[in-house]
């Protein structure tokens, strides 16, 4: 299986093993947690927030672990979690929609709204970014970086497409330090996209730091031969440097 399958909200209890065809949950009181099936021997487990949200810190269980100790808890699940799920899905949509209209103020509503139900969401705080880019409210704007640089949900591997646009957004506004934090972080997670390695090139170009951006252009090469993007670049950099 290479994509994570969604199964719902599951209780938990170590004093209780659910026994297939068994109806209802004896711990409707007990903790509650997200759960997807990430392949038949291993589940990624989260619990809710108060908000019925998933939220905090991820762990994976095996089969044994999450068949003796997790219960289904369907009703809860559509009853509470899918609903507040899809109201998130739609204002960071709507919240996206103000801000291509240029409504700043409606966008960020919008976007905190979601960020107080699940302070986590990837998608919302990216949303902030870019409205307190372009309102220059930099003390907020560095709370939101702080807050995404702290969450590795940003960098998982699903969401790469996402991370590697929105070190670049952080560039083309010229906030370079704010870029190459992003992109340590990045790489720190996954050291080995070549990507990853040029772009943090362009933000250490950016700031006149020719050595780094030379090490960085190396270091996508030495990870893909053939990037001819990253191979110009170099031989550009190497001739400034008088090497």
């Amino acid at each position: 299986m290479s994509e994570r399958e969604i199964l719902g909200v599951y209780s938990h209890s170590t004093r209780y093993q659910y026994k297939v065809g068994e109806r209802g949950s004896r711990y409707r009181n007990g903790t509650y947690w997200f759960v997807c099936k990430l392949h038949d021997e291993a589940y990624e487990v989260q619990p809710l927030n108060a908000n019925s949200l998933p939220s905090g810190v991820r762990r994976i269980v095996d089969r044994e672990e999450f068949l003796k100790y997790y219960t289904p808890e369907l009703d809860y699940y559509q009853q509470r979690t899918l609903p507040c799920m899809e109201t998130l899905y739609r204002k960071v949509k709507l919240g996206r929609r103000y801000f291509n209209l240029g409504k700043l103020t409606d966008a960020e509503r919008e976007f905190c709204e979601v960020v107080v139900m699940q302070e986590e969401n990837v998608d919302a705080n990216i949303g902030l970014t870019d409205v307190y880019s372009e309102q220059r409210e930099f003390s907020k704007l560095r709370e939101v970086l702080d807050r995404l640089l702290n969450n590795d949900e940003v960098f998982r591997e699903e969401q790469r497409h996402k991370f590697n646009e929105f070190g670049i957004n952080l560039r083309k506004r010229e906030f370079y330090d704010d870029a190459i934090r992003f992109y340590v972080k990045a790489m720190e997670i996954n050291g080995e996209d070549d990507h990853l390695h040029f772009n943090a090139a362009r933000a250490w170009y950016e700031k006149g730091k020719l050595e780094d951006c030379r090490d960085h252009l190396k270091q996508a090469l030495k990870l893909n031969p053939r990037f001819p993007e990253a191979e110009a670049f170099l031989v550009l950099v190497t001739k400034k440097m008088g090497c």
